[in-house]
């Protein structure tokens, strides 16, 4: 950008603070608002595929993010005898890392702070107009030139700009919390693998994050009252999970449970005003690509808005940016939801029904295809910008 311009953004979560400092990056005076008394992560564990990590590279956030995480080299589904579903490798030249949100968020913290960005805290975002402007429940009003919308499932942005067209929350939900690490924890042969076993309507996800902590996710119907209490009943969950009964009997109180959006809008921008990550495009975290798309359309949009020099010419480089990264962010967001689908189905059916899928060639193009895409502005020369 050979002018500065100047931007707003509503949320300081991962996609807020990568958009900030791929825009900060490019010239652009940037501030970031937040709703909270201080940048937090929400959840646990995050899967970074082969995009997040391009991205968190280009932003010069890398080394901080994965910093003594987990990188796995394959994923397995068992049922609820241990007998395996399916065992997929990452894939050869691919990377699947797992670390802590918190972490996460502070790498990207602290990209976005060494590139400029203003981050103000307290600061509730209440609507939005197409001008370019954000609104606060205080009665404030900012402006810019331009202001994007990160603001979570919930978004206030959204609704003000009238974009939403569906909006749907899950029958299934999950309870998500961090456990210490211990010696044996995890059998030598499954070393490396990320470990997702079924049981019924259940299923309990095993998931290092590094050297000394496991991320655990249960999921289960949201009408399963007694399995998703956030005190949880470590006796239900070791009987439908007995090889596992050790991490189960680990868990202490930090227990967090919620369902899944699944968000989408008639456009991603009006006017001045963007909207992306879970404000635009939420999905089921079943193939681990929430994050990872967040932060992607983020350097996307501070790549399309490279080199403009005035506001009136955003309108049209915002729908340009939608335009190239919309059909795979939709292409993820389905395959993530029919995913989600086998949850409700029998046991046998699951089995036979994800062994049939996992071995035809075209599922796993198109699987593939979410979770192994190159995103734009991460070559030589985003990294070169990002490192100055």
């Amino acid at each position: 950008m050979s002018k500065t311009l100047s931007a707003i953004i509503a949320g300081g979560g991962l996609g807020g603070l990568a958009t900030a400092a791929a825009l900060a990056q490019r010239g652009c005076d940037v501030t970031v608002y937040e709703r909270q008394s201080a940048l937090r992560a929400s959840g646990s564990g995050i899967y970074i595929w082969e995009n997040g990590l391009r991205v968190l590279d280009a932003l010069g956030a890398y080394d901080d993010a994965v910093r003594g995480a987990f990188e796995g080299r394959a994923f397995e589904q068992r049922d609820k005898h241990g007998g395996v579903i399916d065992s997929a490798p990452v894939g050869a030249g691919k990377r699947l890392i797992t670390v802590k949100r918190s972490q996460l968020l502070d790498a990207l913290r602290d990209a976005a702070l060494r590139a400029g960005v203003k981050v103000v805290t307290s600061s509730e975002v209440i609507g939005a107009t197409p001008r370019g402007e954000l609104r606060f429940a205080n009665g404030d009003v900012a402006r810019a030139d331009l202001a994007v919308g990160v603001d979570g499932i919930w978004s206030r942005v959204r609704e003000a700009l009238g974009l939403e067209t569906f909006h749907q929350q899950t029958a299934e939900g999950a309870l998500r919390t961090v456990i210490e690490r211990r010696p044996g924890d995890i059998p030598a042969g499954d070393a490396g693998k990320y470990i997702e076993n079924w049981n019924a309507e259940r299923r309990f996800l095993i998931t290092p994050i590094n050297e000394t902590q496991i991320y655990l996710a249960l999921t289960c119907p949201e009408r399963d009252r007694a399995a998703r209490d956030t005190h949880l009943d470590k006796a239900l969950w070791s009987e439908a999970f007995p090889r596992w009964a050790h991490l189960i009997e680990r868990i202490g109180a930090d227990v967090s449970w919620g369902v899944y959006s699944i968000i989408q809008c008639s456009a991603w921008s009006a006017g001045r005003t963007a909207i992306l990550g879970d404000a635009a495009h939420a999905q089921p975290p079943n193939l681990g690509q929430g994050g990872g798309m967040a932060m992607q359309n983020g350097l996307a949009l501070a790549c399309a808005l490279e080199g403009i020099e005035c506001a009136e010419a955003i309108p049209a480089a915002l729908e340009a940016w939608e335009a190239r990264e919309r059909p795979l962010v939709d292409h993820c967001q389905k395959w993530s939801t029919l995913y989600g689908e086998v949850a409700c189905l029998p046991d046998e059916v699951r089995t036979s029904t994800i062994r049939a899928a996992m071995a035809h060639p075209w599922v796993i193009e198109q699987i593939n295809r979410a979770a192994h895409h190159v995103p734009t502005g991460t070559g030589e020369r985003a990294r070169s910008v990002s490192l100055l």
